[in-house]
């Protein structure tokens, strides 16, 4: 408070004094004409004492380092009084307290919820004030008192455990005065006499507010108050000269700047830990200034490397584009400033000016869609004010043919058209191609634009997206016979709408409830009905608008309106791959890969009626990736949908899984990679290393199982998204034997056999084996399932006699839990 204002208080007051005298007050009666004037010397209103001569008031300021204004201050005393008072905006209240009984607890709610508290010992005074500050120090003997009564938590301090604890309470005081000695003397306080609750505080950046500038008070309802140490925010000044007008701003500071200054501080310290962010709040005169190092984390020590730069020469950075044409998506970088280029741009200028002296670099940081661009003349120096318009980015559309079929077309007229091209189908034609082709990345969607004399034509598979190589699948199909197509309408009260199917429009009147469009559909017609355009203050939206017409009239098409729509949309995650569409409700949506980060959003461009059903999927995967989707279903409900998930992971999964009921060594095989995998009954786990798309047929099996007493059976199926995890049981097979006898010496056998397994419970299901070998005398060994089937025959006789398997008929059979037994007998 400034010392005139003090000096009119004074005489005031001195002036209502001699006038008291005058009119022979002062005495003992109930009432008083003397007014009350507060701790500041500021004299209340009559309103505030009544004319009571008994009343008493508290003031005090309540403080953050910055005021509390606008703060709701609540006192209770010993007799369990209550007062309540909001602060104004120099954070001081007034409250009345005639009849209260120390001690006394205050408590000032902050903007953030969180409070302070102070514990105040002094007496009510008729006619007077007492000072009870609210503030980090004074919270932090509340805190202390707490503290020695066992508990913890400035905000379980109360009247009661003050009573119980005022030595405590003088303890305190004097363990801060004496910790905090230093900065009490720097302020220019005395440690003495300084008492956090009852000096007087005023918002002057001296004395106790000084103080409290330079402390980081934090506090919880539960915890001790703990007190640290504030710091400065500042740096250089470089280039202002004389300029005037220079303002930075760190959050609510405002700092204005000297002409000829070369350095800065803030008048307001920052905690540690809390974040700082220095701007330009106004330019100087004839300058452009700029900050280096402006935003960061306050750490333990003042902080002086901000850097502020003003210069009078800034240039424009820009140049020419040529070849973008229609392609969207153009992203120019120069270190980390970009600018987005638009479809049909012919130039560019990034939207900050450099300096004179600094360099840059322009670079491609997104191509377009459908086309590449190359940077030239992309790097310099400014070397003077003049705008650099020289950098020129050239771009090429990358295109392939579009075309397809056409069948049942007699005669002329058939005009097929896309976005910006058309091609006419003459009679009699059975394929057709864009003159142009299609860019790479460009979405197409073929429709008939006008339709031969005496028939119908439709387009099949005529929507998609342009990849790296022609497209001739679309087919174009054409019929003499033709239907009706249309369906009702519900809630149409604004007039407007227009309805699109198959090359047409058609205007719908308001209030109407029936539709049909125009020119009847050829059967065979794949139809999708549309809203072109919105009626007057509604939306409506299209159920059973998509279908083919089967040799019968379309009715049941339905238009729901609503003077309520909202829009759909949510959030992508985990997108890396390029390539990804959305759809629902008869649109789709193309989500490129995000620049930087790992997440996105997106919002279908046409909003939904109240109560329409959506249901998003995703007709076209990224490259190399799978997305699912979350939350895809529901009806709208009058509020925006945001909350559809998009979560995307790798395409392509390894198989693993394990083996049950494993008997010793093995090998699995997976058939279509030729991976191998070797278990042991210790580590029946596996895991193969190619991975494999999902989509993709698997067939894993036993390796050799004819060689094993334990085999396992096979798996297969197709690659589910997320991948699978196999599991496989493992089973005993038993003993197979051949005998051979009689067969001379050094003669040779050769034979054949095969094995077919029981589908469902072997190795490798259905598959037969066949080998062939010269044998000798003695006995071979094989292990088969139960049930297997097995057929022997002889490939080729010894050069000297001749075998054959005894008794006759036993070639073939079936394994059994016995084993089996094949003999051979030569001569």
């Amino acid at each position: 408070m400034n010392k005139t204002t003090r000096a009119i208080s004074l005489l005031g007051l001195l002036w209502s004094s001699l006038a008291l005298v005058a009119c022979g007050g002062g005495g003992g009666g109930s009432s008083t004409s003397t007014p009350m004037v507060d701790s500041y010397g500021v004299t209340q209103s009559s309103s505030f004492d009544g004319g009571v001569a008994s009343a008493a008031g508290i003031n005090g300021a309540a403080s953050d380092g910055a005021v509390l204004a606008n703060a709701p201050v609540t006192i209770t005393d010993s007799a369990g009084h209550s007062v309540s008072a909001t602060t104004n905006s120099n954070g001081i209240y007034h409250a009345r307290i005639d009849g209260f009984v120390p001690p006394m607890v205050g408590v000032v709610t902050k903007p953030d919820g969180s409070r302070w508290y102070a514990p105040g010992t002094a007496a009510p005074v008729a006619r007077s004030f007492i000072v009870l500050n609210l503030t980090g120090l004074s919270d932090k003997l509340a805190s202390d008192v707490v503290s020695a009564a066992g508990l913890s938590g400035s905000s379980r301090l109360t009247p009661t455990l003050l009573a119980a604890n005022s030595t405590a309470l003088a303890q305190a005081k004097a363990n801060l005065n004496s910790n905090f000695s230093s900065q009490i003397t720097a302020a220019g306080l005395s440690t003495s006499t300084f008492d956090p609750v009852t000096t007087l505080l005023t918002n002057t950046n001296t004395g106790y507010d000084l103080l409290l500038n330079g402390l980081a008070i934090s506090n919880t309802a539960t915890t001790p108050t703990v007190i640290g140490t504030r710091y400065s925010l500042g740096g250089s000044i470089s280039g202002l000269g004389s300029a005037v007008g220079l303002s930075l701003k760190n959050g609510s500071d405002t700092l204005f700047v000297s002409a000829g200054a070369t350095s800065f501080a803030f008048s307001r310290l920052i905690a540690p830990g809390a974040s700082y962010s220095v701007s330009v709040a106004s330019q100087p005169s004839g300058l452009t200034c700029s900050v280096n190092n402006g935003s960061g984390t306050m750490g333990t020590a003042a902080l002086t490397n901000v850097a502020v730069v003003c210069s009078t020469s800034v240039a424009s950075l820009g140049g020419s584009v040529s070849g973008l044409g229609s392609a969207s998506g153009l992203v120019l970088a120069n270190g980390s400033q970009t600018v987005s280029v638009p479809a049909n741009a012919s130039s560019f200028t990034f939207p900050s000016n450099l300096t004179l002296g600094a360099s840059y670099w322009v670079t491609v940081q997104t191509q377009p869609t459908g086309a590449t661009c190359a940077v030239n003349n992309g790097g310099g120096t400014v070397t003077s004010i003049a705008p650099i318009t020289s950098v020129q980015v050239q771009c090429v559309l990358n295109t392939y043919p579009l075309g397809g079929s056409v069948s049942g077309l007699s005669t002329n007229g058939l005009v097929l058209g896309i976005t910006a091209q058309s091609v006419n189908v003459p009679a009699n034609a059975v394929s057709w191609s864009f003159p142009a082709g299609v860019a790479v990345g460009v979405n197409y969607n073929v429709a008939v634009r006008a339709q031969p004399v005496g028939a119908t034509c439709s387009v099949a598979n005529g929507s998609g997206t342009m990849g790296s190589s022609a497209i001739n699948s679309v087919a174009v199909s054409c019929s003499t016979a033709s239907y009706s197509l249309g369906g009702s309408i519900s809630g149409l009260t604004g007039s407007g709408l227009v309805l699109s199917a198959l090359g047409q429009s058609l205007t719908v009147a308001a209030n109407a409830t029936q539709f049909t469009f125009d020119t009847p559909v050829a059967a065979g017609t794949a139809y999708n009905v549309q809203v072109q355009t919105q009626p007057s203050g509604q939306t409506c939206s299209v159920s059973n608008g998509s279908g083919s017409i089967a040799g019968s009239a379309v009715s049941n098409v339905q238009i729901s309106c609503s003077s309520s729509a909202t829009t759909l949309g949510g959030s992508v995650t985990g997108l890396t791959g390029s390539g990804l569409v959305v759809a629902s409700n008869g649109q789709s949506l193309s989500i490129p890969a995000p620049g930087t980060g790992t997440s996105t959003t997106f919002v279908f461009p046409q909003a939904l009626a109240y109560g329409t059903p959506y249901d998003v999927t995703v007709p076209t995967q990224p490259t190399n990736q799978y997305c699912s989707v979350g939350n895809g279903k529901g009806s709208m409900a009058g509020v925006n949908v945001s909350n559809v998930q998009l979560n995307c992971g790798a395409g392509s999964f390894a198989l693993s899984g394990t083996a049950n009921g494993l008997l010793g060594p093995l090998t699995l095989v997976v058939s279509s990679t030729g991976d191998t995998a070797a278990l042991t009954v210790a580590k029946p786990g596996f895991s193969f290393a190619t991975l494999i798309p999902v989509g993709t047929r698997y067939r894993v099996y036993s390796q050799f199982p004819a060689l094993r007493a334990y085999a396992c059976n096979a798996a297969d199926g197709t690659l589910p998204p997320g991948g699978v995890s196999l599991v496989l049981s493992c089973f005993t097979q038993y003993a197979h034997t051949l005998t051979i006898s009689g067969l001379a010496s050094g003669a040779s056998l050769g034979l054949s056999m095969t094995f077919s397994y029981p589908t469902g419970s072997s190795p490798d299901q259905s598959d037969t084996m066949t080998q062939t070998f010269t044998a000798s005398n003695g006995t071979l060994t094989y292990y088969l399932p139960v049930g297997a089937r097995y057929n022997y025959g002889i490939t080729a006789q010894p050069a000297s006699g001749s075998c054959a398997i005894s008794p006759t008929g036993t070639d073939n059979g079936s394994q059994t839990t016995r084993g089996s037994a094949v003999k051979f007998s030569c001569q």
